[in-house]
């Protein structure tokens, strides 16, 4: 009898003293997407240099080899990998083209936010194509941005001998839209001859291609045809 007794002393003491135990243990709650989500909020990324976009196009300039590239100052730096026009990495905000000589020294900086209202997206480094347009010598360059599922807007900009970059004019259109790319942010446009260029777009709102042609008037770029495009062009 004793010892029944004693084996329900001992029991009985257990039982108090596990729940004593769990009394003082703190309150620690599941994992959950809310706190994961919460923390993300705290992550940050150092940028400490400019982030080049553009690959470093070597351009000859006075008998020296200098580079041309596109570079942001100020942005944000996201991922969205939803289907649509900016899937992927993105870096969106401020841009320069600068010049640099062969040790990376800066020669001169345009700020690119002067010719675009807005913020510049780009999701991929890319080379700046060049040509000669207007036949005067200097080396000439689009830089466009997502417009539709159709093409992009360039603008076309121009690298002077003393190293300033400068838009070229062209009257009436603000930019070109472009369908028919050698590139995504920088294409090349088809020469007509020395003055003269063409470029090639899809007309959503009739559902065909056509193209347009522009001339060098000494000061600025004049469109000076339309013609719809047949399908073997």
């Amino acid at each position: 009898m004793k010892e029944a007794i004693l084996f329900t002393c001992v029991i009985l003491t257990l039982i108090l003293l596990l729940v004593s135990c769990s009394e003082t243990l703190p309150n620690t709650p599941e994992p959950t997407n809310k706190t994961v989500e919460e923390s993300s909020k705290d992550a940050k990324i150092s940028i400490y240099s400019p982030m080049t976009l553009s690959s470093n196009n070597m351009y000859p300039l006075n008998g020296n080899n200098q580079y041309l590239r596109l570079r942001m100052v100020a942005g944000k730096y996201s991922e969205d990998w939803n289907p649509g026009a900016y899937m992927g990495t993105l870096w969106e905000g401020k841009y320069i083209i600068e010049l640099a000589d062969e040790s990376g020294n800066t020669i001169t900086q345009t700020d690119l936010s002067k010719y675009f209202k807005e913020p510049l997206v780009f999701n991929s480094s890319f080379d700046i194509q060049f040509d000669d347009y207007n036949n005067d010598g200097d080396l000439d360059f689009t830089l466009g941005q997502y417009a539709t599922s159709n093409g992009n807007d360039f603008k076309l900009f121009t690298l002077r001998k003393n190293g300033n970059v400068e838009e070229l004019s062209i009257k009436d259109y603000p930019t070109l839209f472009i369908s028919k790319k050698t590139g995504y942010y920088s294409t090349k446009l088809t020469k007509v001859s020395n003055i003269t260029f063409s470029k090639q777009y899809y007309d959503n709102s009739k559902q065909k291609n056509f193209e347009d042609i522009f001339k060098w008037d000494g000061k600025e770029f004049i469109h000076i045809k339309s013609q719809e495009l047949k399908e073997n062009n």
